[in-house]
């Protein structure tokens, strides 16, 4: 393992002397508001990352991902280098609309902690990977291409565009990717998450008077009741289950005194893999085949998915790689963890990757106006990366 204390002393004096630069990219960041549906405002956004990656020396461009969607900022350095790259990825989307937080949202603390919309998810990553780069870059680091790969509709899973076939394209080229989602304060890092899947149920039923044609009615509300208990019932009941089905909201009829011909339902499905995918539909077909009401009619599609990230064999190789790294440097992992929520990570695991999720800025309250960053995190994971870059022969 390449280590030794002159290069730690070069990556040190790196970083100390660019503390203050990353703190006001990050910051620059921060207030370049935007969710989806704000394209303009996740243009200039895309345009900021680009043109800093490319004064910092790096071939960076905007890759078309769909009409209303955000483009993916890609940027390499070492594009000519032997054999496949070392991937830093993410999002530079938020859930938080642009101004809702102010003109300049971007605040730090006494502890040390940033405040804003997205400090946490993800631009702290962002920061982190961007720093790292230009550290590598300095340091004089040529022996594989170094790769960032943004994209701007992460928080919608891609609706609508082709991001989502850009990450697999991207997949190709990768020898280790990191996903730079805020990392947890003790330090472990993410090795899987379950899938995220939204469901739509219609049921069609037959419209009448409720006063003089009572009969000749089909109530779809009623004959959604039933199925939403039936589909409920689909959870196991063990709390570490598999897979989770949840019938959140529900709308239908037309008016009070008219029997209800209509009603549909959002359900949202989460899975630990692709085996209990297939289990959880099987049981929520089943679930939506039997008829209460003769003369209804049941509909169940998917109307989005975000694919389970699956702790393969070589995600786990991934971590056991990173782990030998920051246990030689006295770096920040602490261990893996199996998350919440959904991530691009998904695909790239898919695709064979070996790749790690919340590998960015430690913190807290994402997607919540408390979300916070802790920025000293930013330099400890730069160190550490640097590291992994300049040791990349261990992810092989």
């Amino acid at each position: 393992m390449l280590i030794s204390d002159k290069m730690d002393q070069a990556i040190r004096s790196y970083i100390e002397e660019n503390r203050d630069a990353a703190v006001d990219f990050y910051r620059t960041l921060v207030n370049l508001e935007g969710r989806h549906g704000e394209k303009d405002c996740l243009l200039k956004t895309a345009e900021f990352l680009r043109s800093s990656f490319e004064e910092a020396g790096l071939r960076s461009e905007l890759l078309y991902a769909g009409e209303t969607n955000a483009p993916v900022v890609s940027a390499v350095l070492n594009e000519n280098a032997d054999g496949k790259a070392i991937l830093f990825t993410g999002h530079y989307d938020t859930v938080f609309a642009a101004g809702s937080r102010g003109s300049e949202p971007f605040s730090v603390d006494e502890e040390g902690k940033a405040h804003g919309p997205g400090v946490c998810d993800m631009k702290g990553g962002i920061t982190i990977a961007f720093f790292t780069v230009k550290a590598l870059q300095a340091l004089g680091f040529d022996q594989c291409p170094v790769r960032l790969f943004f994209v701007g509709d992460e928080e919608v899973n891609h609706q609508g565009g082709c991001a989502a076939e850009l990450i697999r394209q991207e997949s190709e080229k990768i020898l280790v990717a990191f996903n730079m989602e805020h990392g947890l304060e003790s330090g472990e890092v993410c090795i899987g998450r379950p899938g995220c899947y939204e469901y739509k149920l219609v049921i069609h039923g037959v419209s009448s008077h409720p006063g003089h044609a009572y009969d000749a009615g089909r109530n779809a509300i009623q004959e959604m009741s039933h199925k939403v208990i039936a589909l409920q019932n689909c959870t196991p009941k063990e709390k570490d289950r598999l897979y989770s089905v949840s019938v959140n909201t529900i709308r239908g009829g037309s008016a009070v005194n008219c029997i209800a011909d209509y009603c549909e339902a959002m359900i949202d499905v989460r899975v630990r893999n692709f085996a209990a995918l297939e289990e959880c539909e099987r049981k929520m077909q089943e679930a939506c085949s039997q008829t209460y009401i003769e003369g209804t009619r049941t509909e169940l599609f998917c109307t989005d998915a975000m694919m389970p990230f699956e702790t393969t064999p070589q995600v786990e190789s991934a971590y056991a790689s990173l782990k030998r790294i920051s246990d030689a440097v006295g770096g920040p992992v602490t261990g893996a963890v199996f998350a919440g929520g959904a991530c691009d990570a998904s695909y790239f695991a898919r695709e064979g990757v070996k790749i790690l999720c919340m590998c960015g800025i430690r913190g807290n309250y994402n997607h919540n106006i408390n979300e916070y960053g802790v920025i000293s995190s930013i330099y400890e994971w730069m160190r550490l990366y640097i590291y992994a870059a300049y040791n990349y022969r261990e992810f092989v």
